[in-house]
C-alpha cells in the first residue's frame, strides 16, 4: 500500500500530461480542418466566379455583335 501511495503523484501526473496533450491534438486537428475547408470553400467560389465571369464575356460579345 506504502509504494502505491508514493507512485501516485507520478501516475497522476502522466495521466494530466496525456490529457491534455489529447486536448490540445483535438484542438488543433479541428482548426487545420476549418482552415482546410476555408481553403476549399475560397477554391469553389473562385471557380464559379470564373464561370460567371466567361458567361458574361460571351453575353457581352453577342450583345456587341448585334
Amino acid at each position: 500500500m506504502e509504494s502505491i501511495s508514493n507512485y501516485l503523484p507520478v501516475f497522476l501526473g502522466v495521466l494530466v500530461i496525456l490529457i491534455s496533450w489529447i486536448i490540445i491534438r483535438i484542438g488543433l486537428q479541428r482548426l487545420s480542418n476549418r482552415i482546410n475547408n476555408t481553403e476549399l470553400y475560397k477554391e469553389d467560389m473562385l471557380n464559379v466566379l470564373e464561370e460567371i465571369r466567361d458567361e458574361l464575356k460571351e453575353l457581352n460579345k453577342k450583345n456587341s455583335d448585334r
